[in-house]
């Protein structure tokens, strides 16, 4: 099962156009997760600082970033190559890792929540920063889910039969 995972992998990014894809949405994604989880700054000088409590999150976000990355790439190969059609539920994964990633009470938007919703946006806060780790971890399953999606999509439609 896993190598048959692994040559839709392989399939995909066997082409150096989606290594480049990949490469330029897991850069924006860990810039965007580190800025909104204020252990990026670019002002007045550029510094990145992790304190100790912020590991987990930090490594958790990486590994959203990776994946979306992967799947996002893997989604442009899919609607590019094969003759399936793509449904919503192909690009949920992508959308709750991006949304459960960045977490809005962890940075300057918390603030914004708390200003504009009042009562609702502190219950969202306050919810929020006390399950930001598992909303996290729920967000890696959801990409995983979305990975094994991808994989039926091309392994369906004979793409990786026919180009193995």
């Amino acid at each position: 099962m896993m190598t048959n995972m692994l040559s839709s992998f392989k399939l995909v990014f066997s082409n150096k156009p989606y290594i480049f894809l990949a490469s330029i949405i897991f850069a924006s994604f860990w810039i965007m997760f580190s800025f909104l989880g204020e252990l990026l700054f670019f002002t007045p000088v550029l510094v990145f600082y992790i304190p100790s409590d912020a590991i987990p999150v930090f490594v958790l976000s990486n590994i959203i970033s990776v994946l979306m990355g992967i799947i996002m790439s893997m989604n442009v190969y899919v609607l590019k190559n094969t003759a399936t059609r793509m449904n919503r539920s192909s690009f949920m994964g992508s959308s709750v890792g991006a949304i459960a990633g960045g977490c809005a009470s962890c940075s300057s938007m918390g603030f914004v929540l708390l200003t504009s919703f009042g009562t609702a946006g502190i219950a969202l806060s306050t919810f929020l920063s006390v399950y930001q780790i598992p909303l996290l971890l729920g967000s890696i399953g959801i990409l995983l889910w979305s990975y094994y999606s991808i994989h039926n999509k091309l392994t369906k439609s004979c793409m990786v039969n026919r180009l193995t």
